[in-house]
Order: C-alpha cells, then sequence, then structure tokens
C-alpha cells in the first residue's frame, strides 16, 4: 500500500489565502508544480500534497494502480496535515481551501467534506457517496467538461441534488465540447482555450473569497 506520509511542497506564506493542490494519477509532477507557482503568481499561498508516498508513475496504468492502493482516512490525514500547516505559513483571519484535478479533484471535495477546509475548487473529479456533501463547510467552484461522460453525468444528476438538499453554495461550469481532463497539458483531449478559460474563473473564484479590498493581483 502507498503511504500518503510525504511532506507537501509549500510555496508563499503571509498572505490571507491559501490552497493545498491535489495531483491527479500522474502523481505530484510539473503539472502540479506548474499550478502551483501560477497561484503564487497572484498572491496564493499552496501546499502540495504527494500521495503517492514519493512514487511518480510512468504511466497512466501504473497511476490507476497507485490510485487503488489509497485509502480515504490516510488520504483524509495528509490533506488535513497539509492545511494545518499551510495554515500556519498565513495571517489574520485567512483562508484555506483545497483545489484538485481528476482523482485529486474527487479528493479535494471528499476532504472539503470531512475537514474544515474554507472552500474548494474541483476540476472533473467525484465523490461516492454525495449525501456526504452535507459536510462541506464553504463554496464550491466545480468544472466539468460536456463530453465527459462519466463525470459530468453524475454531478449532475447525482451530486448537485443532493449540495441542493443540503443547502450548499456550489457555482458550477460545464465548458463545452471538450473531455475530461482537459485542463492538462499534453493530454490527448487538452483543450487549451478552455483550460485558460477555467484557470481565470478559478482566479475570480479565488478573488471573490478574497474580498473586494483586497482582490487578487491582476483582479479587477
Amino acid at each position: 500500500m502507498v503511504s500518503p506520509k510525504v511532506p507537501a511542497e509549500f510555496s508563499g506564506s503571509g498572505g490571507t489565502l491559501g490552497v493545498v493542490l491535489i495531483h491527479d494519477i500522474y502523481g505530484r509532477g510539473p503539472y502540479m508544480r506548474a499550478d502551483a507557482e501560477a497561484l503564487g503568481s497572484v498572491g496564493v499561498a499552496t501546499a502540495t500534497v504527494d500521495l503517492f508516498g514519493g512514487k511518480v508513475p510512468a504511466g497512466r496504468e501504473e497511476g490507476i494502480q497507485l490510485a487503488g492502493t489509497l485509502t480515504e482516512t490516510g488520504v483524509l490525514e495528509a490533506l488535513e496535515e497539509a492545511r494545518v500547516a499551510l495554515r500556519s505559513r498565513l495571517t489574520g483571519p485567512a483562508r484555506v481551501g483545497a483545489l484538485g484535478f481528476c482523482m485529486g479533484g474527487g479528493y479535494a471535495l471528499l476532504g472539503a467534506c470531512h475537514r474544515p477546509f474554507d472552500f474548494v475548487v474541483d476540476f472533473y473529479g467525484r465523490i461516492e457517496r454525495v449525501d456526504e456533501v452535507a459536510g462541506l463547510r464553504g463554496p464550491l467552484l466545480l468544472i466539468l467538461g460536456s463530453e465527459d461522460e462519466r463525470i459530468t453525468p453524475w454531478a449532475l444528476t447525482e451530486f448537485l441534488p443532493a449540495a441542493n438538499r443540503a443547502k450548499k453554495r456550489v457555482s458550477v461550469e460545464v465548458f463545452p465540447g471538450v473531455r475530461h481532463a482537459f485542463h492538462r497539458p499534453g493530454w490527448e483531449g487538452h483543450d487549451p482555450a478552455a483550460a485558460a478559460e477555467a484557470w481565470r474563473r478559478t482566479l475570480a473564484f479565488l478573488a471573490e473569497l478574497r474580498g473586494p479590498k483586497a482582490p487578487l493581483p491582476g483582479q479587477s
């Protein structure tokens, strides 16, 4: 079994907004580090977790195998450890949220349902027990692709009704004509225009959380 007990990589400190970044099945690699750098450029501190215990999958199949060895308990412990450590690096009435992609998006959402994250951004990830959304403390931004045959139907027919029943704040962005994992560079389904717009929407969501008196750099 893979142990997620590998220290998170931290970037930035002293601000009032932080994000725990959670990788997809390809592990903590250049993609996640680029996202952490992009968040840092707008003043958002990050803690990028490594759920695969330092292992870097050689490809999709190995990534799926490693993902299958994770336990919910172990993942939640790793996310909470990163959340607490990141919060200690911030100042004032800071907020710490979770942001993830695919597998990591599902774990970001799961973590926010079970741990005191202040917000969550889920790029096309799912949780198995939708009623757990009752534990969500803050707002959720859910990013979907219209051609994602597994995640989008689940989100629209199962998750959103459950979130509505639980009276949770959910913003949904469905990007037309794109597939699962459209944000990941180098993947066959990558769509640069949709990825850029999804990222702009993410930054706008974060700016709203920071408030009008202290917007993200570059945000009006």
